[in-house]
């Protein structure tokens, strides 16, 4: 017995030595897919958890929040006092993997940072030796041609927009951002969809709006046409001078397009003063429809991690989402619509003949199509009768997994450096611009949709996603202009992108193959704050937290 402790003791010291080394986050730069120190919160409002970071990379300046807000149904003002500090996770490091192959593009690495060895970081290999690259509108660019990520990539990088799982209770500040179709219901926090006696082609769809209840930097019109409203707009104006007002949202008439415009959501403050100092019918039902329109946002690069900094937001495109259908009983047909690029397309997945075929229709509004891939004899129900859909467009590339496996080949759409040359950074565009984009925004993302047609299901797992958006941090690297990676050498970025310190914004961009210490595979032994009581006296402790344990891609 003797003998073969001591043997666990040298095997343990020989894995530790040459195989396996653990390496602690402190930082954000990977999140929310890895976690510096943080804390766990929960939404009062839908009940959603999420980590705030409390430390990041020397990139923004450490600022103690004492509020956060729900990356979820976006309830602000979240209380901290009372929520302990967590540790970062416990990354369990493959040592020495480098030295037989190089990463792979999108992997995660720990290397020892080339200004300082003696630190070390984790990021994620995002351009190879040998390789021109340039970020760009928020993408990655590879030798011009947009760099794409398979499903593996997709489910490792995605960020949740909306999870209808945690829906805040009925109030009158909220709305869910899914539009349901006559033929869907909500009862006790579930969904079920029933194909009424006399079915109709829109009461089988729901639409994806992304309604934002407060904040924002979008941009929305209304037309104010005659004088009398104009008149009244500029009546307003001097009660806002010659009074002070509480509300900070920047509100202007722009004479050229006769459009009131507002950045933003409208405050429930600003509405009511507009209201209450209106005198014409027609500027009182524009300022209604502007506050209105006002919630109808774009899906940004918001981060829940990073709730408590000031930060811009940038206008995500790359849109996915999954899907769990059971109890299902005679359902026939499942359509599932995504917009990628300039493009709409359609899954249909044909349960009772077990095929699916992705369409790219023909245009705004088409109920038809182009048929651009074809797969049969599928196994579309698991061995529990259940159906769980992903559905991606990260990266003009078309991806579609059902249970876990892909069902054809990806569909991509090209997409090349010179495409996004025409595309200012927003705090280059004007706010007429700006109101362009973010109305085409919404538009566009009200393509994301499902629709079910034949028998009742229940749905679950109901959850929108968006890619990692490239900010272009302080613009000295692969930014400005094509960036040539030495042989032996790699770029890297940290997912967590209006944060992280990495290629980018480096003095030297370059990871050497030398630095490269290995490739984080497990999230182990993480833990969270407790408390104990011994004698009257309650002492801090660590908890496991086993729900964090995971594998990294």
């Amino acid at each position: 017995m003797v003998e073969l402790s001591i043997l666990f003791v040298i095997v343990v010291m020989v894995l530790r030595a040459f195989v396996l080394e653990g390496y602690l986050i402190s930082t954000g730069s990977m999140a929310p897919q890895l976690l510096g120190l943080h804390k766990q919160v929960k939404c009062p409002s839908c009940g959603f958890g999420f980590a705030l970071g409390t430390t990041f990379d020397n990139s923004v300046d450490d600022d103690a929040a004492q509020t956060a807000t729900c990356p979820n149904c976006r309830q602000t003002g979240i209380q901290l006092q009372d929520v302990p500090a967590a540790h970062g996770d416990q990354l369990l490091v493959h040592k020495g993997i480098f030295d037989f192959r190089q990463p792979g593009r999108w992997e995660s690495v720990v290397f020892r940072n080339p200004a300082t060895p003696g630190e070390a970081y984790v990021k994620r290999t995002a351009g190879l030796p040998g390789e021109t690259i340039q970020l760009a509108d928020g993408d990655l660019f590879v030798e011009s041609q947009i760099a794409r990520k398979d499903m593996l990539a997709v489910r490792s990088m995605r960020i949740p927009v909306y999870n209808d799982s945690f829906r805040p209770s009925e109030q009158h500040d909220w709305a869910s951002p899914w539009q349901f179709g006559s033929s869907w219901s909500r009862s006790n926090g579930r969904i079920r969809f029933a194909e009424p006696k006399e079915p109709t082609e829109e009461g089988s769809w729901t639409r994806f709006r992304y309604w934002r209840r407060s904040g924002g930097a979008h941009f929305s019109e209304v037309a104010i046409f005659t004088p009398e409203a104009v008149q009244n707009w500029n009546e307003c104006v001097n009660q806002m001078q010659n009074r002070p007002v509480t509300w900070l949202s920047r509100l202007a008439y722009d004479e050229d397009r006769q459009v009131l415009r507002l950045q933003g959501v409208m405050p429930p403050r600003m509405q009511q003063d507009l209201i209450t100092w209106s005198k014409n019918d027609k500027f009182r039902e524009a300022v209604f429809r502007l506050a209105a329109l006002s919630h109808l946002a774009p899906v940004t690069d918001h981060y829940g991690y990073n709730s408590g900094l000031p930060a811009t937001e940038s206008i995500v495109h790359d849109l996915g989402l999954s899907i769990r259908l059971r109890d299902l009983n005679g359902l026939q047909l499942v359509r599932a619509r995504l917009p990628a690029g300039h493009h709409v397309f359609e899954l249909q997945l044909d349960l009772q003949n077990r095929s699916a075929s992705l369409l790219r229709l023909n245009g705004p509004g088409s109920e038809s199509g182009e048929k651009v891939r074809h797969s049969e004899n599928l196994e579309l129900l698991d061995s529990d009768g259940e159906l769980f859909l992903e559905w991606s467009g990260f990266d003009r590339r078309v991806l579609a997994c059902i249970n876990g496996a892909q069902i054809f080949a990806e569909y991509d759409i090209p997409r090349t450096l010179k495409d996004t040359q025409d595309q200012l950074p927003d705090q280059w565009q004007s706010p007429a611009e700006l109101a362009e984009k973010s109305a085409a925004a919404v538009e566009r993302q009200r393509k994301l949709a499902i629709s079910l047609t034949g028998g009742s299901a229940e749905v679950s797992d109901f959850v929108v996603y968006r890619d990692v958006h490239y900010t272009p941090g302080r613009m000295k690297n692969a930014v400005k202009a094509p960036l040539k990676i030495p042989a032996g050498h790699y770029f890297v970025l940290g997912d967590n992108s209006p944060v992280s310190a990495d290629s980018r914004n480096w003095e030297s961009p370059f990871v050497p193959h030398h630095l490269l210490i290995g490739k984080p595979f497990v999230v182990h032994l993480p833990s969270r704050p407790g408390k104990v009581s011994v004698g009257g006296v309650e002492l801090p402790i660590r908890i496991p937290d086993w729900s964090r344990i995971r594998y990294i891609y």
